[in-house]
């Protein structure tokens, strides 16, 4: 018996998917092919002997190719429309709130002098935060005078603010002082200029016993090249300023102490004119001793006494200092005073040493150091210039 089977399958499928139009273009084709065959033939053999008769029967099976297409097509148009919606805000008005003068380049203007408002810094503060420069030629300013002399009050106006500062018109002989010590000489000269003066240095003066002498001359005479010796006055010598009671240097009076009108000794302990540092100095004795009570001058002799030509500016100015500083002492002129007269001099040739001898960086540093301990300076090295509206000039 012999059976053959065929069975053919054929699929073709398409299917097409056409989208909706939704505002947009976007196209997208999706195709796949199956394709599939398959050959499949069985033989059967089945053989029976019956005497003479054979059966054969054979089985064929054959599958043919299945191919199977399939294609979609989606068209997608896309149409987004985005609405933006503003909502409200508030926004508060940026505001300024205060003013104020940061820079100051120059306080003073000579008479008839205009003021230069360009001089003036001022900064304008606002609300967010910020500042900013104002710019000159937008403010105003009033209570400005130059017709006269003397401290001037401005009042700077800006936006709906107000803000003050002060100026000095100087008259024709004063200079600008940029010293807070000394601001209430500005613009004073002759007996004005010294009780004013008087009063300032007095004003935080600490006064030191002769003992202490001893270590702050060390420290505020020492020799800028070698911080273990101290530089002497007359001879300029620098010596070891380990203090061995007086046997290398001693304490001398500038202002000699038989014209000051109290004396100290080793151990005095009690404060006095005989005591203020800026009136000692380091010394070799023997010189100290050659010097004595004598006048300061241009030649040495009987009752007078020459100095090096590099200190007789910074003796110059400590005599000044001293005769500001007490008002029993005096500056005399030509003539040599008795013994115990609370004078010194000579007047005219001081004032010539303060020109020819100006000051220098180890008499400022002097001062400075004398300053911290005893709460008092020399106006007369901090501006020389005080000399001659004081005691005149030598010409």
């Amino acid at each position: 018996m012999k059976k053959t089977l065929l069975f053919l399958f054929v699929l073709i499928a398409s299917i097409t998917f056409i989208s909706c139009d939704f505002g947009g273009n976007e196209t997208t084709t999706l195709e796949v092919t199956t394709s599939e065959a398959t050959t499949l033939e069985t033989t059967t053999v089945e053989e029976t002997t019956l005497g003479t008769t054979t059966v054969e029967e054979t089985t064929t099976l054959e599958t043919t190719t299945v191919e199977a297409t399939t294609t979609i097509v989606t068209v997608m148009t896309t149409t987004e429309e985005v609405t933006t919606t503003e909502l409200p805000t508030t926004t508060e008005a940026v505001t300024y709130t205060s003013i104020e003068v940061t820079n100051q380049t120059t306080k003073y203007f000579r008479l008839d002098e205009e003021l230069d408002k360009d001089t003036i810094e001022l900064t304008a503060y606002k609300s967010d935060g910020t500042s900013e420069i104002v710019l000159s030629d937008l403010f105003s300013v009033r209570g400005y005078s130059s017709t006269t002399a003397g401290e001037k009050t401005l009042f700077i106006i800006f936006d709906r603010y107000m803000v003050q500062t002060t100026v000095y018109v100087l008259e024709d002989y004063a200079f600008e002082i940029n010293m807070e010590y000394y601001m209430a000489a500005i613009n004073l000269d002759g007996d004005v200029l010294k009780v004013t003066l008087n009063n300032i240095i007095n004003e935080n003066f600490e006064g030191k016993l002769y003992g202490d002498a001893r270590d702050i001359l060390q420290e505020s005479d020492e020799d800028p090249n070698n911080p273990d010796n101290v530089m002497l006055v007359y001879t300029g010598y620098s010596v070891d300023s380990t203090w061995d009671s007086g046997v290398t240097w001693n304490r001398e009076h500038v202002w000699p102490q038989s014209r000051l009108g109290v004396y100290v000794s080793y151990d005095d302990d009690f404060v006095s004119k005989a005591t203020d540092l800026h009136n000692l100095k380091p010394a070799n004795p023997g010189e100290n001793s050659s010097r004595s009570n004598d006048y300061f001058s241009t030649v040495s002799g009987s009752d007078f006494y020459q100095p090096r030509n590099e200190v007789k500016g910074d003796i110059a100015r400590i005599l000044f200092y001293m005769s500001t500083m007490y008002f029993d002492l005096s500056l005399n002129e030509d003539e040599m005073s008795s013994t115990n007269a609370k004078t010194m001099g000579m007047l005219s040739m001081l004032l010539a040493w303060n020109e020819l001898d100006p000051v220098d960086d180890f008499e400022r540093n002097r001062n400075e150091v004398i300053y911290s301990y005893q709460g008092n300076r020399n106006p007369f090295i901090d501006y020389p210039e005080f000399v001659n509206l004081i005691w005149g000039t030598t010409e």
